[in-house]
């Protein structure tokens, strides 16, 4: 199997886990047979074009998502992706000016009286 075959394999399994689907369900929401599912994730088949469409459309991702090599860091550390840490990092962002500007206000308000 080449790099980038792994890479998607790693990918699949890993988005499949994530949306908490097993193979068999996969294989239900892209009309395969489990045993096709199976044989990608064990690298003995590779997908169509048509059916990586459907597995990403499955898994709620991209396409091109399941190609992305430095996924595979995440994947093995269990860290989030970039897209995930983009969203993480504005709701702590936000979270994090609301309590200060509260704080601030409360603050204010306490000195004032």
């Amino acid at each position: 199997m080449t790099a980038y075959q792994e890479s998607f394999v790693a990918n699949m399994k890993f988005f499949r886990k994530r949306a908490g689907l097993s193979q068999a369900k996969l294989a239900e929401l892209c009309d395969v047979s489990n045993g096709t599912i199976g044989n990608i994730e064990c690298g003995m088949t590779k997908p169509s074009f048509d059916l990586i469409f459907e597995i990403a459309n499955a898994v709620k991702v991209p396409p091109a998502e399941l190609f992305k090599t430095e996924i595979e860091d995440y994947i093995l550390e269990d860290k989030l992706t970039s897209n995930q840490f983009e969203i993480v990092s504005e709701t702590v962002n936000s979270a994090v000016q609301t309590a200060v500007s509260k704080a601030l206000h409360d603050l204010k308000f306490k000195i004032e009286h």
